[in-house]
């Protein structure tokens, strides 16, 4: 199956390997994430709400800790 081949969802995690944390659940891709300089906003790429197979959407989430 071609979709469960391309389904990355984000993960959060601390440098010591430990305190897993899922951060997405989609079963389209979810990837290339980035913390706004500030640290209040993640910002990644997805297949998710795509009209077309391979479109990619780019998704902005405030981050509440």
């Amino acid at each position: 199956d071609h979709t469960a081949a391309r389904n990355f969802d984000l993960f959060l995690i601390d440098a010591d390997g430990k305190n897993v944390e899922q951060v997405t659940d989609s079963p389209e891709f979810d990837g290339f994430p980035m913390f706004s300089p500030d640290g209040r906003h993640l910002v990644f790429a997805s297949n998710r709400y795509g009209k077309q197979r391979g479109d990619t959407n780019v998704f902005v989430a405030e981050w509440i800790d």
